[in-house]
Parts: structure tokens; sequence; C-alpha cells
């Protein structure tokens, strides 16, 4: 989340009424796990209610008409027989049309309110909803996101929330508005004549099994659209992520290739949807039909014998015209249900993803951290392989280490052990003698700054970029910040400097430029524990030593994690730790490693080599061009 939108939220919640966060507050944390819609539902039932009863009565006024059709032309076929003075029978239904008036009035007027609350309602459920699901994807651990696919997770938070939205409001509403419509008109028809109702339903049945026949096929063609278009939504992400590779090799036609390909799987399973969603239709469109056919033509034959009058078969047929178009829509309810239903299950999948690494019940809370950290018999898996066995070390606060070894050796993981990204499979990591897995995560994580391999900028000013996670720090602690990452002489090439938008990911930055602004938002933050994990891969030789030169007096009162691989950086250190067979190998300063000849001075030695032949190619590459310049 970018750091200018977080900001935003929090000044419009605060302008938000008493009433709408009275709506939206959030659940307490043992509520409704297993369905968080279901409880949204049930702590909004006040509102549902009066809407409903709201729409109760809009529907009842909807089957007053035939009421009063019924009463009209009873009364025309009384005065055309003489049984009525014709002066009566004129100011009676002028009297109807009145009252037909009226019903009118009081069905709008009701319809509107139980719309504008139980849709008002679905949108409170929805704003919460996707503050749940927001909240819940940052609580969630790395276990999560390693076999989850981003463009999958954008699709449940938007297309799917969007179905939630329209399950909670309208086809509640049509559900409701259809189910109350059927029974009651039910109730009239057979209150008329049970003859005619038995035959004017004899269909029914056959209603009843397409629904159960369709709703399964439904469900499941629903689920594989939204399935698929998660797939696509995240191969257009990828896309637009990558956009730079994918131009450097030239593979946009191989793109638009797997892109249609999605795209057509897409169309595919929509149509199937379609063609089964469109066969329901023309069923309740042909039964009900039928049955309105046998209604008149049994129900004239009785008018005509004398068994009900005129404005019972006016009044009959009137009713069972509004329980065919209700029945006609059916279909469309059906598959609104259903896809409310779908769309439901795959953002509650989400929900009850359960966090691997979250807060104890009861933290310790340290008045200060000093720094001292010590992992104790450390043993840590991926997939059931070792990445990390019976490791034990202790810092000391204060001091700075440096760890090494070759790749895999397991030191990236040993940062993510520090700040809780992951928790060992056996022993324990300790901070000041407190396992850290009794220290809310708040605290833990705001007492170190780490900067990953991989610096994640967001698009938003570099400004907000560096400040992440302090509130309009003190601008003379932003320029300490920025000199000391050595950002301050890159300033001049950007347009606004500090204030200019840097594009997502920092697209508009080069490598090193990233690793310096996530490096001053580590320094911004003022931690006792410094942990920088290949924090300066991307800088080169004379800025890193810059930057080395003025981190000393950062890191003098602090304790400093340095993972590196260049010589410069190691011998900055105050000792340092080999890794080798997933576990510590030696431990020790720069001199008393290299004269033991163990696994350090062999790593020191092949980096020292590399980094000359690194140099040398440097070096011939200067003089070609300073060659070409000169001739």
């Amino acid at each position: 989340m970018q750091p200018g939108v977080l900001r935003d939220a929090t000044e419009r919640a605060s302008r938000a009424p008493d009433w709408w966060t009275d709506v939206a507050a959030a659940p307490d944390r043992h509520a409704f796990r297993e369905n968080r819609l279901l409880y949204y539902l049930r702590r909004n039932k006040g509102r549902y209610f009066v809407g409903f009863l709201l729409l109760l009565g809009a529907t009842f006024a909807a089957l007053a008409p035939p009421f009063l059709l019924k009463a009209a032309i009873d009364a025309i076929d009384e005065a055309v027989r003489g049984e009525r003075a014709p002066d009566g029978v004129r100011f009676y239904i002028l009297q109807l049309v009145g009252l037909l008036a009226l019903v009118a009035v009081i069905e709008s007027i009701a319809r509107y309110y139980s719309r504008f609350l139980v849709s008002g309602t679905a949108r409170q459920i929805e704003y919460q909803l996707r503050n749940d699901l927001a909240l819940h994807l940052l609580r969630l651990d790395q276990r999560f996101y390693l076999g989850a696919r981003t463009g999958d997770l954008m699709a449940r938070c938007t297309n799917d929330l969007q179905m939630v939205l329209d399950f909670t409001g309208p086809t509640l509403v049509d559900v409701t508005r259809t189910t109350v419509m059927v029974l009651v008109g039910l109730g009239f028809l057979f209150a008329i004549d049970v003859r005619l109702a038995l035959i004017s339903v004899a269909y029914l049945p056959i209603v009843g099994a397409c629904i159960v026949f369709f709703e399964t096929g439904v469900e499941k063609r629903f689920w594989q659209v939204q399935e698929q278009f998660g797939h696509l939504t995240d191969r257009a992400q990828e896309n637009i992520s990558g956009m730079r590779a994918i131009k450097a090799y030239a593979q946009e036609e191989s793109e638009i290739s797997s892109f249609r390909k999605e795209n057509e799987e897409m169309m595919r399973r929509a149509i199937s949807l379609a063609r089964y969603l469109s066969g329901l239709f023309p069923v309740m469109i042909f039964l009900t039909g039928a049955g309105t056919m046998l209604v008149i033509w049994f129900g004239g034959r009785d008018v005509v014998s004398g068994r009900i009058s005129i404005g019972d078969f006016v009044f009959f047929n009137a009713v069972l015209a509004l329980l065919a178009s209700q029945l006609t829509v059916l279909g469309w309810v059906v598959a609104a249900w259903q896809q409310g239903i779908v769309a439901t299950r795959r953002i509650n999948e989400v929900l009850r993803e359960a966090p691997d690494i979250h807060d104890p019940e009861e933290p310790l809370r340290p008045e200060r951290i000093r720094g001292e950290i010590e992992f104790r018999g450390v043993r840590v898996t991926y997939g059931g392989e070792p990445v990390l066995r019976d490791l034990d070390l202790h810092i000391p606060a204060g001091t700075t280490v440096a760890l090494v070894g070759g790749t895999g050796a397991g030191k990236t993981t040993l940062a993510n052990l520090l700040v809780r990204l992951l928790d060992p499979v056996e022993g324990a990591v300790l901070i000041d003698g407190i396992d850290i897995r009794q220290l809310s995560l708040e605290q833990l994580r705001g007492s170190i700054g780490f900067v990953p391999q991989e610096s994640f900028l967001f698009s938003d000013s570099l400004r907000d970029n560096i400040a992440l996670g302090r509130l309009d720090p003190p601008p003379e602690e932003m320029d300490v910040a920025v000199e000391t990452s050595q950002l301050v002489n890159d300033l001049k090439q950007l347009d606004d400097g500090l204030d200019t938008v840097i594009g997502e990911r920092g697209v508009t930055l080069s490598g090193g430029q990233k690793q310096r602004a996530a490096l001053a938002r580590a320094l911004l933050k003022d931690p006792p524990i410094l942990v920088l994990d290949d924090a300066l891969s991307h800088v080169d030789t004379h800025t890193e030593e810059e930057i080395l030169r003025r981190l000393r007096d950062f890191m003098r009162d602090r304790t400093t994690v340095l993972i590196a691989h260049r010589t410069s950086t190691l011998q900055a250190a105050d000792f340092i730790v080999a890794l080798e067979d997933n576990t510590v190998a030696e431990v020790g300063t720069h001199d008393e490693l290299l004269r033991g000849g163990g696994v350090y001075a062999r790593f020191f030695d092949e980096q020292r080599r590399a980094e000359q032949r690194e140099s040398e190619t440097r070096d011939i590459e200067s003089a070609n061009v300073d060659a070409g310049e000169g001739t």
C-alpha cells in the first residue's frame, strides 16, 4: 500500500460520521471466522429487517391492483345486469381509481426506501469486507504468498467483492420479493378456486427440478469463470510489471499469444456459463405460458357455466400474470444467487487462511531494545529440506557482524528469522534474552531496520517512500538519511527532488538508487538493530565506500548485521560469521579467519579475485571508450 494512500485513507476515516463507523467497525478477532459475510449480515440485521419490512409492504401493494380490478369488473358486471345503479358504480369505480393511485404511491415509497436501506447496508458491508480482506492480506506471511498468484488475489479483491455487494443488496431484495410474491400469490389463487389453482401450478414441480438441476451447473461454471478471470488478471499484471524485460527480449508476440490463450479460455468458460443459463429462461417462459393457457381454457369454461364470476376470472389471471413474471426472472435470480455464493466462498477461502506468524496472546513489552541477538539451536526447513540446522550464534549488542557463505548457505534465512518473516522449526531467536515470539510484531519489527536484497518502492514520492513507517519525520533527520545513503547527489537529476513520484516499484530509478532509497528508509527509522541483506550489491564501489564510511557513525551504538559479498563491506565488521552446510562453520575477526585458512579465507580469496577481474574489465572498457573518443 502506498504511504500517501494510507495517509489519505486515515484522514477520510477520521471524517466519517458516527453511524458509519459504528456499522463499519472491525469485528472482534474471534467473531465468525468461518464466514465473515455472515457476521456482517447479522451485525446489520436491524437495517435489513426494516428494509425487508418495507419490501413486504411494497410487495403486498403490488398485489393490490388485481383486487381493485376484480372489484371494478364485478361492479360493472352488476351494473350491466341491472343489479346496481350506474351512478353508484361510477362513483365506486372513481373510488377504486383513487385507491389504486394511493396504492401506487405507497408501493413506490416503500420500494424506494427498502432498496435504499438494503443497498446502503450492502455498501457498508462491502466497505468493511474490503478493509478486512486488505488487513488480512497484510497479516498473512510468506508461506501464503509463495503459493498465491497476485492476479488471482486482485480478482478476489475487486471482481468477487463486487459480486458480494450485488449478493447482499439487489440479489437479496429480488430473492425476497420473488419468494413473497409467489407464496402470497399462490395463497390468493387457492382462495379464489382450488381446482384452477392446482391446474395453474401443475408445472411447479418441473420448475423446482429445473432450478435444482441448473443450480449445480451454474455454481460450477461460475467458479470456473472466476478462477480463469484470476488467471487472466495475473497474466495481465505480470505483463505490465515485466514490460521492460518483455521489450528488451522482444517477447511481445510471445506474450500476446499467451494472453490470447488465457483470454480464449476465459471466453470459452463464459460462453459455457451463458449457454447453461440461457437454457433456464426458455423453460420458465414455456411452462408459465402453458399454465396460463390452461387457466384461460378451464377458467373461461367456468365463467360461462357460472361457476366463477368474471371478476374472479380476471383477478385470477392478473395474479397469475404477476407470478409468471416472477417465475420468468427466477432464472436470473438463481444465477445471481449462485454468483454471490461462489464469490463469497472465494473471499472466505482467503479469510480462512491463518497466518503462521502472529502476535502472542500476552506479549512482553520491554521498555528498551538494546540489540543483543542470539540464535539458539535453530533449525529451518523448506519443503522438508534443511536450510539451517543446529545453528547457534551470539551477537553482542552494539556490534557489527558480517554473514558470509555460498548461495543457499542460509544468510537471508537468518535475516528473515530475525524480523519474524518466518519462524524456526526448532530452536529460538532471542533479542536481549527474550524469545522474539514473546514480543509483539509491532515492537519487534519497529526495532529493526531491514533492507532486503530486492528493494520495494511504492508508486509515490521518493520522500514518502523513505518516510515509510514514520509520519512527518523532521527535515533534518530526512537530510541525514539521504546524505548517509548518498542519495543527495541523485536528487539533482530528479525534477522535483524528494517530491518526485518514482512510479510503480520505483521504475524511474536505477537498481543502485532503489537500494540507497531503501537504506535511507531504514536509517530514518533510527532502529537499535540494522539488517542489511546485500543492500549495496547494485551500488558502485566508490559510492559503497562512501556509504560505509558514513555508516560507521550510525552503526557505532547499534547492532548491525551485514550480509555481503564485497570485501570492502566485510572488513567493516567487528567479527565475521561464515556459514557452510547450513550451519555456522567459523566465527572470528577478519584477520583471525584469514590466518585460519578456513571457509572465510577461501571465500575472501575468491571474492577478491572476482573483484580484481571486474575492475580490470572496467578499466579495459574505459580505455576503449577513451580511444574511441580520441579518434
